[in-house]
């Protein structure tokens, strides 16, 4: 047996496994009361066999308090609340903890009744980019007796024990930093002076609950942003308190810090060093996390990375990730796409959490069925949501899919080849494979045409037509090798003209100077998949740097290789758009760092052989170009149009056939046209009235 999958303990509390559910605020909360759907959402990963579930965050300032759903532990009325999903979390054999949180400077007015944050000193917050007020003595006082009083309601509740977070920029985090705490009383200074606060809060909270209760610290194993600490700092805070807590938590760095966090662009088990660091001078238990599946989280413990690992959005996408994963059926975990579109980014914005891969989240209360049952389904196209469809409606239904290519996947299989996009391609694996388990059959090059399918409907030979088929793009004003050009362009012998997928799934670029039409999230991802991509001459040029460098720049003189150039010619004002809050930032910064040109507000007007002319605002430019992606013009399928008074709901359009987006609408059109939602009853808060 792995030793994740054996029992482990954090102070007197038995974990049945070291598979850990971190906190994150669900936005569900009504006035700060735990609801019906907070509670079946953590019972539903304990069903699935997480060890241990650690819910909140939770709000200990009775002033400041959240209305953007997050729950509330600064009164005794939010107790009878809390005890309902205790009592949910054991019926299934699970432990549970509370975090309790302070936001510090990261409590945005606008969440927080109008009221201006409080942080260790006066300053400018870079996340919430409004202005804190110094705390006082007094109120320094008061901060640590909510955090004593809220680990004494969260005991009387019955959760199993307590997390204080010490992470991710909040209170206590600010405190610890020289970044922005640059007080000169006993709660400043030295790295010892500014760690006073978060002692004198471990001692007020064992003060309240006993030294027997369980108390994990979520620390940040780096700050990474200026002046902040470092690994070697907060080390030496988590040996400080290693003898006051009973496990620390190690994430990475604050949600501000100008380094990747939890988006696709980290790889797997990133930061697992910070704790595997922290793990060799304490010996309490320590958590590790950040872009951990089942197996790199598995491997983590097994390799003495951790003792415990903590995997949110895993469970998030996949309730039964871990009796999936202890059963061996590894291949039937939903994959995270680390796309943070749905869960993140609803969060940072005030909105409930939901899931791009999973559009059951938040559904766990509610009673679903599908639409059809008993019938014959035949589905237009093996991309994300043809294949999402077919899958749910192959539980009752016989189902069969038409697929013009040899290859599953869509549109999607562009995007799986994007730099670090290969959660992408395991999700379209899982699809498949899902499929596959429930009987859909596939039938390659196959493509349905609107007279055929009429004929399959008019003859009864299927009940339901489903179109999944993808959208298409309007080409009109680009010559290609196949058509002449519109009016509007003038147009010479022009470069070679592909869409955004024929550029990323060619073998090689054919074209050294590369135009990419187009400014949104699409534009950004295929700019930077060609500047990285195998162009012309690449292959060649580096056969002679290796065998024969003295003729590498005879043969690129004679050949042309010149180095490549990737510019991005957009008609917006701003690059980047359909990006989330999360990746934008991290997207532009790596346009800059790959030398990418950029040029918006921009409108071609003649494409000739090696050249585009375009104009910007009053003025004309030109760029060399000998390969033009068109990243933009991208609209529903209309072949179907006429069909669809005619059948009604026996044909139905999904997806991108229906409206081009992304994959999170790609899902939810899916999910949507196959489950009717049925309410079992009112949505209930818990006041314990």
């Amino acid at each position: 047996m792995k030793l994740a999958l054996s029992p482990g303990f954090i102070g007197t509390c038995r974990i049945r496994n070291r598979f850990v559910m971190p906190a994150a605020n669900l936005g569900w909360c009504t006035d700060g009361f735990v609801s019906e759907k907070v509670v079946s959402f953590y019972q539903k990963r304990a069903r699935g066999g997480t060890g241990l579930i650690i819910a909140g965050a939770a709000g200990v300032d009775p002033v400041r308090i959240n209305r953007a759903g997050m729950m509330q532990i600064c009164d005794d009325r939010f107790i009878p609340a809390m005890e309902r999903l205790v009592r949910a979390v054991h019926k299934e054999d699970g432990k549970i903890f509370l975090q309790l949180m302070h936001a510090g400077a990261y409590a945005g007015q606008e969440e927080h009744g109008g009221l201006p944050a409080v942080a260790p000193s006066r300053y400018f917050c870079n996340f919430t980019r409004e202005t804190t007020e110094e705390l006082t003595k007094a109120g320094i006082s008061q901060i640590i007796s909510w955090f004593r009083d809220g680990a004494v309601r969260a005991q009387k509740a019955g959760f199993d024990g307590i997390e204080l977070i010490g992470s991710a920029g909040y209170l206590i985090a600010e405190f610890l930093s020289g970044a922005t705490n640059k007080r000169q009383d006993e709660y400043g200074g030295t790295i010892s002076g500014r760690g006073r606060f978060l002692m004198d809060v471990i001692d007020a909270v064992r003060e309240g609950v006993g030294e027997d209760y369980p108390v994990i610290l979520r620390l940040s194993g780096s700050d990474m942003i200026p002046e902040g600490n470092g690994p070697e700092e907060l080390a030496a805070i988590a040996k400080a308190v290693g003898n006051h807590v009973d496990a620390l938590n190690i994430t990475g760095g604050w949600h501000e810090s100008q380094v990747p966090q939890i988006t696709y662009h980290v790889p797997r088990g990133m930061y697992l060093y910070l704790a595997k660091a922290v793990k060799e001078l304490v010996d309490i238990p320590v958590i590790g996390c950040n872009r951990l599946d089942a197996e790199s989280a598995a491997d983590a413990v097994e390799q003495g990375c951790c003792d415990m690992v903590g995997v949110l959005r895993g469970l998030i996408a996949d309730p039964d990730l871990v009796n999936k994963y202890k059963a061996g059926e590894t291949d039937a975990i939903r994959p995270c796409l680390g796309c943070n579109q749905q869960c993140l980014e609803r969060i940072f914005s005030g909105e409930p959490l939901a899931c791009t891969v999973n559009p059951f989240v938040g559904r766990e209360a509610e009673s679903l069925r599908l639409r059809q049952e008993g019938k014959k389904i035949l589905v237009i196209g093996a991309g994300i949501s043809g294949m999402v469809y077919a899958a749910l409606n192959a539980v009752r239904n016989r189902v069969t899919v038409w697929e013009k290519d040899l290859h599953y996947g869509g549109a999607a299989r562009a995007v799986a080849k994007l730099p670090d996009r290969e959660d992408v391609r395991d999700y379209l694996d899982y699809l498949f494979r899902r499929c596959i388990s429930l009987g859909v059959v596939f039938k390659w090059e196959k493509e349905g045409c609107p007279e055929e399918l009429k004929t399959l409907l008019d003859n009864r030979i299927f009940d339901q037509i489903v179109i999944a088929v993808g959208s298409s793009m309007d080409m009109s004003g680009y010559r290609t090798e196949t058509s002449q050009p519109a009016s509007g362009c003038r147009s010479e012998e022009t470069p070679l003209v592909l869409t955004a997928g024929q550029a990323i799934l060619a073998e090689e670029l054919k074209g050294r100077h590369i135009v990419i039409a187009g400014s949104g999230y699409k534009a950004v991802q295929t700019a930077q998949y060609c500047a990285l991509a195998r162009k012309k001459g690449d292959r060649e040029k580096a056969f002679l740097d290796r065998f024969i460098p003295e003729h590498s720049g005879f043969a690129s003189h004679v050949m042309g290789w010149k180095d490549s150039t990737v510019t991005l010619l957009g008609w917006e004002k701003r690059i980047g758009s359909g990006f989330g809050k999360s990746t934008r930032w991290i997207m532009l910064k790596e346009t800059e760092r790959q030398g990418i040109f950029i040029e918006l507000d921009a409108a071609a007007e003649k494409i000739c052989r090696g050249r585009i002319v375009y104009r910007t605002g009053d003025v004309r430019k030109e760029i060399p170009c000998d390969l033009m992606v068109i990243c933009q013009g991208w609209k529903a399928n209309e072949d179907f149009d006429s069909m669809k008074a005619e059948y009604t709901d026996r044909l139905v359009l999904i997806g991108d056939a229906r409206r081009p987006g992304r994959i999170t609408e790609a899902v939810k059109d899916a999910f949507t046209a196959a489950i009717m939602l049925q309410f079992t009853g009112q949505e209930n808060t818990y006041r314990g009235q």
